[in-house]
């Protein structure tokens, strides 16, 4: 059988110009995709990053894996993902406030986050949940901030990520409190102090405190949006218990290295967004203290120097001393 070498030609060159397009998926659909998480598996909001790689394990074109680097208030699994390939292969589910506030938490950050990566998609909101053991005396917070202004600087309260120190730290000033932070690796370290007493309060993601609440070994005090949270209607902010200018919430996203390539990026976020849509994604969001947040790729691209900037003003106004 003759074969007409142009027609091959053309096929080849049309073959080559897609994968150059959109080369991640040039490869075999076997490969991995990594989920990146910087929680320990099944502790805190890994519950969120792992919710994701389940929505997404029938839309995408390959396996997905949960690639747990804990540490480092995130800054860890941040690195790892904006070293990583530009290939789509590897995204970084996680609080995009957060790790975009670590550019002036610390005092000499590894990398720069608002360069060096890039967000793909935006998925929720979510604020921080002040709470205190199910054994303390504590009903509320005005009862909380009387107790810690007679403990003075005996006071602590224990943290594992960059906007539960801020509001903290807000509170403090806020309130006049010389409490101390205990900053913990994770919030599953921090568990135990707080349950027997030798912490005060703690702050943690609403994913983790509902939780736990849940089960009775936690009680709710204030969430830290200015307002309350679609989520969580129930739950006071800090002003409405008095200490206005509180107004801490935090945007979850899917990143990549920022080099990756755009026909990427708007793969992955039709991927997510196909997830978003799904009737049950609403339904366990709200049930994990979340709201649904999908920006427009205009709004996502200039979103971490966004809120970098913003939490420059918010890290000036609480006086947080660098890490």
């Amino acid at each position: 059988m003759l074969i007409d070498r142009r027609k091959v030609l053309t096929t080849l060159t049309c073959t080559a110009a897609a994968a150059l397009s959109h080369p991640a998926w040039a490869q075999d659909s076997r490969d991995i995709i990594n989920f990146v998480s910087a929680f320990p598996p099944g502790s805190g909001a890994d519950v969120l990053v792992r919710f994701w790689s389940q929505k997404l394990t029938p839309i995408v074109p390959g396996p997905i894996v949960v690639a747990n680097k804990p540490g480092a208030m995130g800054f860890l699994a941040a690195e790892y993902t904006a070293r990583s390939k530009p290939d789509g292969r590897t995204i970084f589910v996680h609080a995009g406030t957060s790790i975009a506030g670590n550019m002036h938490v610390f005092k000499n950050p590894p990398f720069d986050v608002t360069k060096d990566l890039k967000v793909a998609a935006t998925l929720s909101r979510h604020s921080y949940i002040l709470v205190v053991g199910k054994d303390a005396p504590y009903k509320n917070l005005q009862e909380l901030t009387a107790a810690l202004r007679t403990k003075g600087d005996k006071a602590t309260y224990g943290t594992s990520n960059t906007s539960s120190f801020l509001i903290g730290e807000l509170y403090k000033q806020k309130a006049n409190l010389k409490v101390v932070n205990v900053n913990y690796r994770t919030s599953a370290d921090w568990i135990n102090d707080l349950n027997s007493g030798a912490l005060d309060f703690a702050i943690t993601d609403s994913i983790a405190g509902l939780g736990v609440a849940r089960q009775g070994t936690w009680r709710l005090i204030a969430i830290g949006s200015g307002t309350r949270m679609a989520s969580t209607p129930d739950l006071p902010t800090f002003a409405e218990s008095g200490y206005s200018g509180i107004d801490v919430v935090s945007w979850w996203g899917a990143l990549v290295p920022s080099t990756t390539p755009q026909p990427i990026v708007e793969t992955i976020r039709g991927w997510f967004d196909k997830a978003i849509q799904s009737p049950d994604t609403a339904e366990f969001l709200k049930a994990s203290g979340n709201d649904v947040y999908s920006a427009s790729p205009e709004e996502a691209a200039g979103l971490l120097a966004a809120t970098a900037a913003q939490w420059k003003t918010f890290v000036e106004i609480a006086k947080i001393e660098k890490i």
